[in-house]
């Protein structure tokens, strides 16, 4: 007993430290490196790459950072460049192929942050790239990807046309060499109330950044709520990763008017509160007391409330996310079919 508490005594440090270095980053002050050095190199190291922040830390190391520190979060931060380079040179072919074909859509998550808010292609990586797709222009999402060369992996898992018609999104894959690349064509908001989500439409804007001209992203304080929704209904409220990125759009707000009006309308005002009081309790970012209050007394859709609540646990997450996909559907004949793809769809099999 007395082993675990000590261990549970260094990961609480080691996290603890982490939280005070990539706070101070994003809120543009000096970094000190005193709890790093108490907690130990090697364990913040290793939470780091736990959180999936090892790149950024990367970026951060003093000079008196040991090699064995050094070294194995070069070797993250290099191959999360080497990845995120093959991403955006991608991406600077696509964006024009859907824009010219009439396609609606928006960069979303890790490509769009890392066109506005990182300062290095390498410090935060992605396992895909993410597209936020009108649902009427799915087809023609496809047509244009298949053309370029990627595949429709949800044809392959379960069933043509599996995750266009039952789920939120579809996915596409295709190799470079040995990697395995991936494109989400997302075609909902996670979390968005339905009777609001087309005003996400209205909410489109143009950046250029990250070497690529004209990329559409979500404005800012519809970014935010996507973020949040994600990191509340996805990771169950878990993941030093998201909350940076939430934590480098604070930064960019201007107005905090507009964020609370989008929240409302979209239905995100719970995941809201609750990713911003965990940026501000785990990275010191400064959130406004009185807009976290206003954020957790503005009333929420029942049904996504208690949705809310069951994805945010561990326990009941995957039930919850579920549920929440068919309350996204758009009507109950859609429902029912999710329902019936889920119970009966073909599962990966083990070749013998």
């Amino acid at each position: 007993m007395r082993e675990t508490a000590l261990s549970k005594g260094i990961a609480l440090a080691s996290s603890s430290a982490l939280h005070e270095v990539l706070g101070a980053w994003c809120r543009g002050e000096p970094t000190k490196w005193q709890a790093v050095e108490s907690a130990g190199w090697q364990r913040v190291v290793e939470e780091a790459q736990s959180q999936g922040v090892s790149g950024l830390l990367y970026h951060l190391l003093p000079q008196q950072a040991p090699p064995i520190a050094r070294g194995a979060l070069a070797a993250e931060y290099r191959s999360q460049l080497a990845a995120n380079i093959l991403y955006l040179d991608w991406l600077r072919q696509i964006i024009p192929a859907l824009r010219d074909a009439g396609i609606r859509f928006a960069v979303v998550k890790g490509a769009a942050l890392l066109a506005t808010v990182y300062p290095d292609l390498g410090i935060r990586g992605m396992e895909d790239a993410d597209l936020l797709v009108h649902p009427d222009d799915v087809n023609l999402l496809r047509s244009v990807l298949q053309h370029l060369g990627w595949q429709e992996e949800d044809e392959d898992v379960a069933g043509r046309r599996f995750g266009e018609r039952y789920r939120g999104e579809t996915s596409f894959i295709r190799f470079e060499g040995s990697m395995l690349m991936r494109l989400e064509g997302h075609l909902d908001a996670p979390g968005f109330y339905p009777r609001s989500r087309h005003r996400i439409w209205e909410r489109i804007t143009l950046v250029s950044g990250a070497g690529i001209e004209g990329m559409p992203v979500l404005q800012l304080p519809v970014h935010l709520s996507y973020l949040c929704a994600h990191y509340c209904y996805h990771h169950c409220g878990r993941g030093l990763k998201w909350l940076v990125d939430i934590a480098l759009l604070l930064t960019q707000i201007t107005s905090w008017h507009d964020v609370v009006v989008e929240a409302y309308h979209f239905g995100t005002t719970r995941p809201l509160h609750y990713a911003l009081q965990e940026t501000a309790r785990r990275l010191q970012m400064p959130v406004p007391q009185h807009i976290l209050e206003t954020l957790r007394l503005l009333p929420m859709p029942l049904t996504l409330r208690l949705l809310f609540e069951l994805c945010k646990r561990p326990a009941f997450h995957y039930v919850g996310i579920r549920l929440l996909d068919i309350y996204r559907a758009p009507h109950w004949s859609v429902r029912l079919g999710y329902i019936g793809r889920k119970l009966f769809a073909p599962r990966w099999r083990i070749q013998g």
